[in-house]
């Protein structure tokens, strides 16, 4: 019989046995919930995010984001109604005006977005 390399010998113990709980590096494990998140985050930048072509997004809270945009519109006229979304009028993403908010159906906006092509 051939003997395999590499494997641990009977009766060996691995080094990490019964070391449950122990810390080894702190500094780089995972922190806790709410511990560094929000405005607590190395990085905060002030409760916004804006992603590449895509609208301006808020904190809300504790990893929860909405379109600034949406918010906006409906702290002026209510809920959206479902099916609906909101566009900029003048095409600028990051003016955030309630005069250039609107809202319109999907398929309204999908016959917008086909014209523009």
């Amino acid at each position: 019989m051939e003997e395999n390399k590499g494997c641990f010998k009977k009766g060996n113990t691995p080094w990490n046995k019964g070391v449950k709980g122990i810390h080894l590096s702190p500094d780089t494990e995972f922190k806790k919930d709410g511990e560094n998140t929000g405005d607590k985050h190395p990085s905060w930048m002030g409760g916004i995010q804006i992603f590449q072509n895509d609208c301006v997004h808020v904190w809300v809270g504790t990893n929860k984001r909405a379109r600034r945009p949406r918010l906006v519109y409906e702290k002026v006229h209510g809920p959206i109604p479902q099916g609906c979304v909101i566009i900029h009028i003048d095409g600028n993403k990051l003016n955030d005006n309630i005069s250039n908010l609107k809202c319109i159906t999907r398929s309204e906006l999908m016959k917008l977005n086909s014209n523009r092509r």
